[in-house]
């Protein structure tokens, strides 16, 4: 389990961190290029910090939920391809779900949810395929020891 804990954590502070400034010059490009689009625009964004970390710690609880699971139903193997995408999909999916409850996509346009939310599920879905989570199973021959 301290793989999985260690991969949930270089993920979600990845991703914390590397939010805010990347949604913040996706929404200044799509800014610049609306006029290029369209003469008669109208713009919308609310990309809250606070909705950005609820997003985190969903996506932490799911990887480390789906890791356990997969871990104890193949004694100890990580399969890191189910874990992440289940982990992703079903953080999304909350999410998403959380903002509709709390009023939070209220007359929003998909376009500003797009740009406002998707940099973040974009950066999430690319540090949960790029760092490594099998480091120790090589050494262990396969099953993580505690």
């Amino acid at each position: 389990m301290k793989q999985a804990l260690l991969y949930s954590a270089k993920v979600t502070i990845t991703t914390l961190v590397l939010c805010l400034p990347v949604t913040f010059a996706v929404m200044m490009a799509y800014i610049r290029s609306i006029p290029l689009i369209s003469g008669n625009y109208n713009f919308q964004f609310n990309f809250n910090i606070s909705d950005g970390a609820v997003f985190v710690v969903m996506a932490f609880t799911a990887l480390l939920f789906y890791s356990k699971k997969m871990a104890e139903a193949n004694a100890g193997i990580y399969n890191k391809h189910k874990i992440t995408n289940r982990a992703f999909l079903t953080s999304v999916i909350v999410f998403i779900v959380y903002l509709l409850v709390f009023g939070k996509l209220d007359g929003y346009p998909f376009s500003g949810f797009l740009v406002t939310y998707g940099p973040s599920f974009l950066i999430m879905f690319i540090c949960m395929k790029a760092f490594p989570l099998r480091n120790d199973l090589l050494i262990t021959g396969g099953v993580e020891k505690v």
